[in-house]
């Protein structure tokens, strides 16, 4: 967590095509969302800058042409102990960039887990999920934009990412409706349309369920192996992209 010491995060164009006056709408955008709508609620501390090149000390986003990983639009690792964060060029760079920044500062190193009872559409399936009974509470990764992703809202004049509000979590319905900052989730542990989330048993086995038109897909993932993946949201992403690859259409 970033509770007391604040971090920098540089805002890297390596495409050459965006303009100047572009990169710093987005990072000024990206900073009124940061110390306005997240920091309140997660407790975290951070600035956004444009910055030319890689810059020593800093956390960092950076935008390319297309990247590595087939599929995403935009991903958060480590390098050097250092949280990164790669966005591919596309028409929803801005709502990437913010997707991505948000889900660095609540998780910076990818293994951030929090318990809370399964989603109410999958309460009745709990047997398949290895549970003893549907109160049983399971361990989300804490990807906070995951299951509201299709969700934007207005900042600065740009559409920047909605996010979880910490009473996603909440077992007990509160009084202000309020589960994500733009409205994307109506109701605790809810996937949104277009969303999905990650979780785990007792016995280390995990899950992901995606809303695709109003209905929870799921896939059983198994075990994670950190030999295989750096860490559990890498392991996770992986397993989110190759499942919406073969899926795609459907």
């Amino acid at each position: 967590m970033t509770y007391a010491i604040p971090v920098h995060v540089a805002l890297i164009d390596e495409t050459g095509q965006i303009a100047a006056a572009d990169l710093q709408e987005c990072a000024g955008a990206l900073n009124e969302q940061v110390q306005a709508d997240f920091a309140p609620v997660w407790k975290v501390a951070a600035t956004v800058g444009v910055y030319s090149s890689k810059s020593g000390g800093t956390w960092q986003i950076q935008i390319q042409t297309q990247l590595d990983q087939p599929g995403a639009l935009g991903y958060h690792t480590d390098s050097s102990n250092q949280p990164i964060s790669y966005i591919e060029f596309t028409d929803s760079w801005r709502q990437t960039c913010s997707h991505e920044l948000l889900e660095m500062l609540a998780d910076p190193w990818g293994n951030r887990m929090h318990a809370a009872r399964l989603p109410d559409a999958l309460a009745s399936d709990y047997a398949q999920f290895g549970l003893p009974h549907q109160y049983t509470r399971v361990h989300y990764l804490l990807e906070v934009c995951d299951p509201c992703e299709d969700t934007s809202y207005e900042v600065g004049g740009l559409a920047l990412s909605d996010f979880l509000l910490p009473a996603w979590y909440r077992t007990a319905p509160i009084a202000s409706n309020a589960y994500t900052h733009a409205g994307g989730c109506t109701s605790a542990r809810e996937v949104a349309d277009g969303g999905y989330v990650s979780f785990s048993n007792a016995s280390g086995e995990w899950f992901q369920a995606f809303n695709q038109s109003g209905s929870l897909q799921v896939q059983d993932l198994g075990q994670f192996n950190d030999d295989e993946h750096g860490s559990l949201r890498e392991f996770a992403d992986t397993k989110a992209r190759e499942h919406r690859a073969a899926h795609a259409g459907t």
